[in-house]
């Protein structure tokens, strides 16, 4: 969650987190006191739309301009309005049981109005923070992330309130517990008062949907929500595979059928394919690398390749994720990129499972099945070096991932919508357990595969993979990596592009 200055606001951040698209939810202190600096702070950011959640005599005035709309959605009773005094686990509770409709009104108000939206009370801590919550949480961001986002409400408005709240606390009779309960609930955001009110809802409910569905909120209004805070549930992933860098450890190592493979600059390759899909209008929001990174295991190439996909971060704005391969040295290759790698982007989870030693370890398929155990908003994609399908090319015949029939009972009745593999160094597509599989091309070279078992032929064609997984399914398109010679133009103007 990032901290946003806004002169004349306390308590401004954007909220963030597994799943959320980035720019799409902020959350404040009331806007009571915006200077016109502050507004044009917010403005820049683009909000279009602001969820009060205060009643009418909590406010002042109008706060609506020309760049938002306001929506009022109040949460405590207008009768009695917010408690001056009380324990915060139940003054949550109360809000949750007694002001269901109301509250979910305020979610309803976020799924359909137009974004950026900013939801605000007066401190922005627990009206905002359980609004919040129950829209996060119904999309399918995990409990630690919305604790995290809450927990910074506290120390951002003590500075602001901590003064006006102990004077009001002085003139009401209360007893000394009362009264730190009472400085707790106002100026405290404590992750366990949260984590208690979550509780509660599935307690009562079942899970958060159905706290929601128990006041109204129907199965358009969920598709809305997802859409709101994920955005539409289509992800791009730029699948990179079986770079086969070279390192300083033996030089004179590829021999034999390998002589060809020699001269291949695995890093400048990968480079390469960077730069076409930053061009290109498929704008990935992953890169997944599935293996063989190095050659041999040239541990000495890893630092260089590092480097390369910090560099990817920054150019094309996404995350990288990295799968090892046979190729590679399983110690160096975790100590360099990390191990059990996930992502969560767009709403999709993208899951990197190690099949280095040509099948699924026991700590392998256990990862794998408690990570599928909760689904994720629109679906899993699983990386991984190893095809759990056959090719059919004679030279790779038993080279597919072994005790696959092991992989196949963890994907039973999962939310796995596909499974991205390399290894095979020619493209392909097949099904596997129902779901289906892209082995994406080497960048390294492409393998004939109508070549006798006993033998290999190694093209110097490299390629990669743009890989889209939507609501109308998989869709993967193997690119060359460089531009092939043009044949014709409808047009004598056009030019070549991804």
């Amino acid at each position: 969650m990032k901290s946003i200055e806004v002169d004349g606001v306390f308590n401004v951040r954007s909220v963030s987190g597994p799943y959320l698209a980035p720019g799409r939810l902020f959350r404040s202190a009331t806007l009571d006191h915006l200077t016109d600096e502050g507004r044009k702070v917010l403005e820049q950011i683009g909000i279009r739309t602001v969820i009060d959640l205060r009643d009418a005599r909590e406010r002042p005035g109008n706060t609506a301009t020309a760049s938002w709309n306001v929506l009022h959605h109040p949460l405590y009773d207008p009768v009695t309005g917010p408690p001056r005094s009380g324990e915060i686990n139940a003054i949550y509770r109360a809000l949750l049981d007694e002001r269901g409709s109301s509250l979910t009104d305020a979610v309803r108000a976020l799924a359909y109005s137009p974004a950026p939206t900013l939801v605000h009370c007066t401190a922005g801590k627990d009206r905002t923070g359980l609004v919040v919550a129950v829209a996060s949480a119904a999309v399918g961001v995990p409990d630690s992330a919305i604790l995290d986002d809450y927990s910074c409400s506290g120390p951002r408005l003590r500075p602001y309130r901590e003064d006006a709240v102990r004077l009001l606390l002085s003139g009401l009779a209360l007893d000394p517990a009362q009264y730190t309960e009472s400085v707790e609930l106002h100026l405290d955001s404590p992750p366990s008062a949260l984590q208690s009110a979550l509780d509660h809802i599935r307690r009562r409910h079942g899970s958060v949907t159905g706290y929601l569905d128990a006041h109204g909120f129907t199965a358009d209004d969920l598709a809305a929500l997802r859409a709101r805070l994920l955005g539409e549930p289509e992800l791009t992933v730029l699948h990179l595979s079986d770079v086969h860098a070279r390192g300083t450890e033996d030089p004179d190592s590829a021999l034999g059928t390998e002589d060809l493979f020699f001269g291949v600059d695995g890093v400048g390759r990968l480079r390469a394919a960077v730069e076409g899909a930053s061009t290109s209008r498929l704008r990935p929001d992953i890169v997944v690398v599935t293996g063989d990174l190095a050659h041999r295991r040239a541990i000495s190439t890893y630092p260089r390749l590092a480097t390369v996909f910090d560099e990817i971060r920054t150019r094309l704005g996404c995350p990288v994720l990295t799968v090892p391969g046979n190729h590679d040295d399983p110690v160096a290759f975790a100590s360099m990129f990390g191990t059990n790698p996930v992502e969560h982007v767009r709403g999709f989870r993208v899951l990197g499972v190690d099949t280095s030693p040509g099948a699924l370890s026991s700590d392998e398929l256990a990862r794998l099945s408690h990570e599928l155990a909760t689904p994720a908003p629109y679906g899993t994609v699983i990386a991984m070096h190893h095809p759990p399908v056959p090719s059919p090319a004679a030279t790779l015949t038993g080279r597919e991932l072994a005790r696959a029939d092991e992989l196949a009972a963890v994907l039973h009745d999962s939310d796995v919508t596909a499974i991205l593999a390399g290894h095979f160094h020619h493209p392909m597509a097949g099904v596997f357990a129902g779901v289906p599989v892209w082995v994406g091309g080497s960048l390294a070279y492409l393998q004939d595969i109508g070549t006798p078992g006993d033998s290999l032929v190694a093209f110097d064609d490299p390629a990669y993979s743009l890989v889209q997984c939507s609501r109308s399914g998989v869709r993967a398109l193997p690119v060359a990596l460089r531009t092939p010679e043009v044949l014709f133009r409808s047009s004598p103007t056009l030019t070549v592009a991804s």
